[in-house]
Order: structure tokens, then sequence, then C-alpha cells
């Protein structure tokens, strides 16, 4: 026995809705993709950032003189890039 959606006969307008809609749920699921992997790779990138600056914090503790230097050659070296 054939059920009433097998024998419909849809109108151009009506394929084209169909078609549409479909589009639009597939169109939706890949963004729907795109934002989670993205706010995935936001998150790894967090980390590495908190990482590399608690690494960084470490080495300042362990060598205060040598960070100062380091950062005041930096600074003088800007200084004098800037003036140019």
């Amino acid at each position: 026995m054939k059920s009433s959606n097998e024998n419909q006969v849809y109108t151009p307008k009506e394929h084209i809705e169909a078609a549409a809609s479909q589009l639009l749920k597939e169109g939706k699921k890949k963004v729907n993709n795109l934002y989670e992997e993205g706010i995935h790779k936001a998150n790894d990138v967090e980390e590495s950032i908190k990482e590399y600056s608690d690494n960084l914090l470490k080495k300042i503790q362990e060598n205060p003189l040598t960070s100062v230097l380091i950062a005041g050659g930096i600074g003088f070296l800007l200084s004098k890039l800037m003036k140019k």
C-alpha cells in the first residue's frame, strides 16, 4: 500500500521550497561544525598561551637580573627604532 506522500505531485514552487529548506539545513549544520571547530582551536590557543606565559614567568623568577637586562635592552632598541 502506497502512502499519500508517494502519490503527491509537487509544484515547481513546492519543489524549490523543499530544496531551499534542505540547503538551509545543510548550511546550518556546516556553520555549526565550523563554529565548534573554531571554539576548539581557540581553546587550544588559549592553553598554549597560558602554558607559554607560565614558562616565561618561571624563567623570569629563576633569572630576574637577566630578565631586567633583556627588557632594558629591548626597550633601548625600540626607542632607537622609534626615533628614526
